[in-house]
């Protein structure tokens, strides 16, 4: 049920450290901080417009979606914007503006989820709900500050929506992730579900999940294990039979999700995922920016299935021009005639409406964060490294056999086969999610990932990070380049 709502609040969008003139008159009817934060619908209010942030440009909705996925061997930017193209071919500086507003968006998620909490303290409501309000937004401060740890290394830990200094200095990378690990924690004392109008709220298990996956990232395989293992445990999930209920929006907050950005059918272009016209074909308007790799649909055709045809999330992921392929309610051979070659997207696409309602671009189709999925080739990737082979053999075998691939055989692998596996089982099954290029820095192999493509040949590992944007090295006088990006 899509029950996020945006709501616009002046507060909520006030910039990290405004501040008013005495001289300026104030208006009654505005609504400012002395005036709000006065009770339990404004709380909850507080709390729906920090969810709404998620799906600020950069962070994810199709901005986001373009910087978390362009930089990896699985897609290609097509257009000559540079703020996208730059990045893509690793000969981005500090002016990229698509990194500017990441780290911007980021900060205001985290400034929305500090109000909250910290205003929560005099207001008086329901003590359990005021509780969960609270943790809830714990939780969406650890995924901004998880953002910005992905994608910049260090970052200023700013934990008050009234900071001490409006010049904060950097965390260090160990300072950042332990923040992003104590608020995962925290909120992993959140309900384990909610009624049907509060779907999309986190819940434990997604703090869990999160608390997980921070770990994995930190390589703390143990740690990382055990929380797995407790979701495993739990029985509340399982994978949908079909993995492109995933991505649609008739089976959306299904027994596979963990959590998910809510979006709604609309004219407001707030409330709609406006990722497919980003990464539609030119034939419905879409612009097309990004398109898959050859080398990712090389990868999808790596293994036949059981019946000896494709991996069935090569269907479910890409439209090409296979026999019966439609698309637009169309034959491919007919829309894509002049193109016959094509590669475009199935994947959170409206590929299923006619080409006047695509050409809309008013998607509902909510964005699947965490999957259970997810959980299960992290924790196989854990056991593998803690030398637990069959164990990790087990939850591959999960995703295998739900693409109609045949079960790997327990002692047929090594470590290292098994490492390998799991590589190339989250390149297929998070195509488009933002998984890939974090994938590829985490385990440390982008010489050897772009070595050989001619179509990067400047990659470096400062690359591995974004450099902090020159605009906030500018206004702020504590800041730091990062040590890689320092002249």
């Amino acid at each position: 049920m899509k029950v996020f709502k945006i709501i616009s609040i002046f507060l909520i969008l006030t910039s990290l450290f405004s501040c008013e003139s005495f001289l300026e008159e104030k208006d009654p009817n505005q609504i400012t901080n002395a005036t709000f934060w006065k009770n339990s619908d404004e709380l909850e209010q507080g709390l729906t417009a920090t969810y709404s942030a998620l799906k600020q440009a950069f962070l994810w909705n199709s901005q986001g979606f373009k910087n978390m996925n362009s930089r990896g061997d699985d897609i290609v930017a097509r257009i000559q914007n540079a703020q996208i193209y730059k990045p893509d071919l690793f000969l981005n500086d500090p002016s990229n503006t698509f990194a500017r507003d990441m780290w911007k968006n980021a900060y205001i998620l985290i400034y929305r989820a500090n109000q909250v909490i910290d205003n929560s303290v005099a207001i008086e409501m329901d003590e359990k709900r005021k509780q969960e309000v609270v943790l809830e937004a714990k939780f969406l401060r650890g995924l901004a500050y998880f953002v910005l740890a992905q994608n910049f290394k260090e970052a200023p830990l700013v934990l008050s929506s009234v900071p001490e200094t409006r010049f904060p200095a950097k965390a260090t990378e160990d300072e950042l992730w332990g923040q992003i690990i104590s608020d995962f924690k925290e909120a992993s004392l959140l309900p384990a579900s909610y009624a049907p109008n509060l779907a999309g709220h986190a819940t434990k298990w997604s703090a869990l999940s999160y608390l997980a996956k921070s770990y994995l990232y930190r390589e703390q395989w143990q740690l990382a294990a055990t929380e797995l293992k407790g979701i495993i445990d739990s029985g509340q999930f399982a994978l949908m039979p079909d993995v492109y209920d995933n991505w649609n929006s008739e089976k959306e907050n299904n027994q596979e999700s963990i959590f998910e950005i809510q979006y709604m059918y609309s004219t407001a272009s707030n409330q709609v995922n406006d990722g497919d016209i980003h990464f539609a074909p030119a034939v419905v308007g879409g612009f097309y920016v990004l398109t898959p790799s050859e080398w990712i649909f090389r990868e999808f055709q790596k293994e036949k299935t059981v019946d000896g045809d494709f991996d069935l999330r090569m269907y479910a992921t890409f439209i090409w021009n296979y026999p019966g392929a439609e698309i637009y309610q169309e034959p491919f051979t007919k829309i894509f005639a002049n193109a016959p070659n094509t590669v475009t997207w199935k994947k959170f696409q409206l590929w299923d409406k006619s080409l006047a309602e695509a050409s809309l671009h008013r998607s509902e189709i909510n964005e699947r964060v965490m999957r259970y999925s997810h959980v299960l080739l992290m924790y196989a990737e854990t056991q593998a490294e803690l030398g637990n082979l069959p164990l990790s053999i087990k939850a591959i075998n999960e995703i295998r056999n739900r693409a109609n691939l045949s079960s790997l055989v327990e002692g047929s692998m090594n470590q290292n086969e098994i490492l390998k596996e799991i590589m190339h089982q989250r390149a297929l099954e998070f195509h488009l999610e933002g998984e890939r290029w974090y994938d590829i820095v985490r385990w440390g192999i982008g010489k050897e990932v772009f070595t050989n493509n001619l179509k990067r040949p400047d990659y470096m590992e400062k690359f591995n990070y974004f450099p902090i944007p020159q605009e906030e090295l500018d206004a702020n006088k504590n800041l730091t380049q990062n040590v890689e990006w320092k002249q």
